[in-house]
């Protein structure tokens, strides 16, 4: 189906404000034009649901599909491709790249590379340093909405691990109404406990999940909720894992007006106790935490408290991955997660442990609202992009690496039952996916520019 096609989906149990409506989609030059009951919708092509559940298409607000540098383990091609498989038509991609996206010669120059890939809609982020803070508003020109804020990137220091530096930084964020990127880490605490490890020799795939303390995510939590309130600015915490991080969030609720929390898949379902023998592949940037975390973070996700989850995709090759079995030090942290994400997360609403409506609040509607395209992506009503995903909640299937569509084929969900599957994904009006298969064409996919 191409983008100037009208056509229209029926038999859909679809999922609009809040509930859902069985009846069908009229879509019209990529736009959803009418809901309605079969009989009310214009004639046009029809797309058969086949009585599943239409949702609106996950919008990912934390990928790294490397490109530009690291293109063995992932590039932007394979990574969108297998977004459209996981259900996900809308990502943004991280700075950490080879050269990191630090200046707006590189961004441009990765805007240039990339655009002729996608299959999936994009945003990019720049990583804000200490150098950069005067070229906010060139980045914004270019179209980069989003600041990501690290201590270091590609081996070298940002600048950002003082105060002074990173306020300022916020604030000129805020003053070009763009979105900050911010992590719950204390880089000082977590650098001292891994010379200290290093030095003792604790070299083992086990010893890894101790090098970042619990205080040096709930202090870094505290420090970026406090700043990012002084500074007035919009503001996304990334991937917290912790009972503490989550109480200090809920402590200064009052701070947390402008400021979405995100969390990742992998910390909801992986744990110390069920990733034991996965040694370095389960290895993470913020590590895999205890059972009791998970619990946390699942009860803050059903309360609220948490927004966003998201996948975090940072997948390596399986080589380099294998180093860490004798030096995990050696071995890369990061995961595979985009293609894993809707199934594991629809396992949870079949088993009565996650509502539908909290699914598509924390992957579609609230990452819109935060990227500043909503209601133009992250729901299903009329002018809405026709951005959707028709999955199917009574189908099963055994999660295999080997089929995955992203370039390494390995998961630490590798053989995990789960029942809801996507079966079609759309972008923009156009089928990309469906039962297995990739329809859609590279470069089908579109730069993001609001806020």
């Amino acid at each position: 189906m191409s983008l100037e096609q009208s056509f229209n989906i029926i038999n859909g149990k679809i999922w609009t404000r809040g509930s859902i409506f069985e009846g069908g989609l009229h879509i019209l030059d990529g736009q959803i034009e009418k809901i309605g009951k079969e009989s009310k919708l214009p004639e046009a092509e029809k797309l058969d649901a086949k009585g599943n559940l239409i949702l609106p298409g996950l919008i990912d607000l934390h990928v790294h599909f490397r490109e530009p540098g690291d293109t063995h383990k992932e590039d932007f091609l394979t990574g969108t491709r297998a977004a459209a498989a996981g259900g996900v038509t809308t990502v943004v991609d991280e700075p950490n790249n080879t050269p990191v996206i630090s200046t707006p010669e590189r961004l441009k120059d990765k805007l240039s590379l990339i655009k002729s890939k996608a299959y999936v809609d994009y945003s990019i982020t720049a990583a804000l340093t200490l150098e950069n803070l005067g070229l906010i508003n060139q980045f914004r020109d270019l179209g980069a909405v989003v600041f990501a804020i690290f201590d270091e990137l590609g081996g070298n220091r940002t600048g950002m691990n003082n105060l002074g530096v990173l306020y300022e930084g916020l604030k000129k964020i805020q003053s070009s109404n763009a979105l900050a990127y911010l992590n719950c880490r204390e880089s000082d605490i977590v650098v001292h406990k891994i010379k200290k490890m290093v030095e003792a020799g604790k070299n083992s795939p086990e010893s890894y999940d101790h090098h970042f303390p619990y205080v040096a995510e709930y202090c870094g939590a505290a420090r970026s909720i406090i700043l990012s309130h002084a500074a007035g600015v919009k503001t996304h915490l990334r991937e917290i894992s912790t009972q503490e991080t989550v109480d200090i969030i809920r402590k200064l609720s009052n701070y947390t007006n402008r400021i979405t929390v995100e969390v990742r898949p992998d910390h909801l379902f992986l744990n110390t106790e069920n990733t034991r023998n996965l040694g370095p592949y389960s290895q993470q940037w913020t590590p895999i935490r205890s059972k009791e975390n998970s619990d946390a973070l699942w009860q803050a996700l059903r309360e609220g408290l948490i927004d966003i989850i998201a996948s975090d995709h940072a997948t390596h090759t399986p080589e380099e991955k294998e180093q860490g079995w004798s030096n995990i030090w050696q071995s890369p942290p990061g995961l595979p997660g985009i293609e894993t994400m809707l199934p594991l997360l629809l396992t949870k609403v079949n088993k009565g442990e996650l509502e539908l409506q909290r699914l598509v609040q924390t992957t579609a509607n609230n990452p819109a609202k935060t990227l500043g395209v909503y209601p133009k992506k992250g729901t299903i009503q009329k002018g809405s992009d026709a951005d959707l995903v028709i999955v199917d909640l009574k189908r099963e299937a055994e999660i295999r690496g080997d089929a995955f569509f992203s370039k390494n084929k390995w998961t630490p969900f590798e053989g995990w039952k789960v029942q809801g599957l996507p079966v079609t994904t759309i972008v923009r009006g156009i089928k990309t996916f469906e039962n297995g298969e990739i329809l859609g064409k590279p470069g089908q996919g579109r730069l993001l520019r609001a806020n």
